[in-house]
């Protein structure tokens, strides 16, 4: 998938650089109109400013070896019946079959409540995607990129998240997630469709509670300059008539940020830890290491496990017009226990970059060089 937005992308060895071309052209085809103004999304001014009502959309066009010519549209809209709520629709088709479909519908809009108290809000996400050519390398740090096997994976997720803003920095959130995923399409003698359990050569359904907690000192949701982000997120998913399996996941991250010249200049970084428990967990629902969330240069699930670590370290700069630059690196590695957690054996790739900053989104588009691949993404906002 060449344009992932708030999802795991994919790796690609072919140049991605037209790609970003052809976006900038369509952004001076097609400006903005008069609103948020790119320097407002960069953090220079608060989102009270931002006008009441506003419509963006961003044409996609791209090319790749694997999936061929993609094309499609990512359109922006704020506060349509004057609620401060947004819609975000990406629709893309390529030539190879890749299809890509997502709607999410925020109430208020995360920068709109960003920093501030609210009673409640309602997040609702719809994400379908469908990658002819997904990769699965095996389970493990010690995985061998040469044992890499190409195969369908088909995943749709549905979650509906409800949050109250108690303070201006803390926000608890509860709600529901849906998820299902189907494997197929593998190649002949396929070491993934011989492996227990059976829903590794077919589809799992899981549906599950989500509860999350964060202190967010952030002075932008979109575009931060300074501040720190704490947060923590459980799932529990028992065994039921539409789950498949009975599992449990949580994650926790830390972030900071910080300006070195005036705010235009941004030392950004992360670091994150996930595990997953159950009995006889697919592959489909392991945590993954890999793409352009989380090790950028390595190709999409490079690693899986049932426990994996992250840290990413970002400097943004302003270059020209609405262009910013990014420079920095990915480091991962998963473990079969969180408590095999150490620093041994962590893979870890540069990372380059750019940013054209829209008025009420950004697009990035990143290269990451690792040992084994280069990869090239195109998605939606900041990595972190």
């Amino acid at each position: 998938m060449p344009i992932p937005g708030s999802r795991s992308g994919r790796s690609r060895r072919s140049p991605r650089w037209f790609t970003l071309l052809v976006a900038s052209a369509l952004a001076l085809l097609f400006p903005p109109a008069a609103g948020v103004s790119a320097g407002e999304l960069r953090g220079d001014v608060h989102a009270d400013s931002v006008a009441s009502s506003r419509v963006e959309f961003l044409p996609l066009l791209s090319y790749d070896t694997d999936v061929g010519f993609g094309y499609g549209l990512k359109l922006f809209v704020l506060s349509l019946f004057g609620q401060s709520e947004s819609f975000d629709l990406v629709l893309f088709h390529s030539t190879g079959g890749e299809r890509w479909y997502r709607l999410a519908f925020a109430f208020p809009d995360f920068e709109r409540r960003h920093g501030r108290p609210f009673p409640l809000s309602v997040d609702v996400l719809i994400d379908y995607d469908k990658y002819l050519k997904d990769s699965f390398f095996g389970i493990g740090n010690a995985s061998r990129f040469d044992d890499r096997e190409r195969y369908t994976r088909e995943p749709l997720e549905c979650s509906v998240i409800a949050s109250r803003g108690w303070t201006n920095e803390v926000v608890t959130s509860a709600g529901l997630r849906y998820r299902w995923i189907r494997n197929h399409g593998f190649q002949p003698l396929s070491r993934l469709a011989m492996l227990s359990p059976a829903e590794n050569r077919g589809s799992v359904s899981t549906a599950g509670i989500v509860l999350a907690g964060r202190i967010d000192a952030r002075d932008s949701y979109v575009n931060p300059s300074r501040g720190t982000v704490l947060s923590v997120e459980g799932e529990i998913v028992p065994r039921g008539i539409v789950s498949d399996i009975a599992m449990s996941r949580w994650s926790a991250s830390a972030q900071w940020y910080a300006p070195l010249i005036g705010r235009r200049t941004v030392l950004a970084a992360r670091i994150m830890a996930s595990a997953v428990s159950g009995d006889s967990l697919p592959v489909q629902l392991l945590s993954p290491v890999g793409g352009t969330q989380t090790l950028r240069g390595s190709p999409q699930n490079r690693f899986l496990d049932r426990a994996s670590g992250i840290a990413n370290v970002e400097l943004r700069f302003p270059l020209v017009w609405r262009l910013g630059g990014v420079a920095g690196f990915d480091a991962g590695n998963v473990w079969s226990d969180l408590s095999q957690w150490n620093l041994k054996r962590w893979s870890w790739n540069g990372v380059a970059g750019l940013r054209l900053y829209m008025d009420m989104f950004l697009v990035r588009l990143d290269a990451g060089i690792g040992r084994e691949t280069t990869g090239f993404y195109l998605n939606f906002g900041q990595l972190f």
